[in-house]
């Protein structure tokens, strides 16, 4: 695999559905880091769907049509925002825009879903958690390299099947807005 084609890896996970059809329709904002591609698979295999994809380079958003051909192109970011269906934005936008778009999102009434780095100052951070009370709307991050990938699932069914022998301890820390 080329470097460039890790960039857009999408590993196949045993995600159980936790979404009927239609019940979760989600859309993507900005597309310039290929996680944006393993965050919508994993929502879909969760039962999400994606209806919307939006990007200001045109040849981002027919490679992503071409991946997740449900996904329709919309002809502004406040398009995805106006529309009511739209429970979750995601985006994997240029890490110092991301923190904008979410906090767009959250005042449009939607869950935003974020590729890391979610924000890139203090101010935004600041912002975000401002956000999140005002709105109590989520504030999530994408930690692909962590959570979803090959290596992580394997070592969790070591685990399970007591392969590695039993686990004491696991150092996780859970960081909240």
């Amino acid at each position: 695999m080329s470097r460039e084609n890790g960039m857009y890896y999408m590993p196949e996970s045993k995600a159980k559905k936790v979404f009927s059809e239609g019940d979760f329709e989600f859309a993507a904002i900005g597309l310039d880091h290929g996680h944006i591609y393993g965050m919508t698979k994993g929502l879909i295999e969760a039962g999400a769907q994606v209806k919307w994809v939006y990007d200001k380079d045109p040849e981002k958003v027919e490679r992503f049509i071409k991946a997740f051909p449900t996904a329709k192109k919309a002809r502004d970011e406040d398009e995805i925002l106006m529309d009511n269906s739209v429970k979750l934005v995601a985006s994997a936008a240029i890490p110092s825009e991301r923190c904008d778009i979410g906090l767009k999102a959250m005042d449009a009434g939607k869950d935003y879903f974020a590729d890391k780095p979610p924000m890139t100052t203090r101010e935004q951070l600041e912002q975000a958690k401002d956000k999140v009370k005002k709105t109590k709307r989520k504030y999530a991050v994408y930690y692909g390299e962590r959570l979803h990938n090959e290596a992580s699932v394997y070592a969790g069914q070591l685990v399970e099947k007591g392969a590695i022998g039993r686990v004491i301890q696991i150092c996780e820390r859970k960081y909240r807005l």
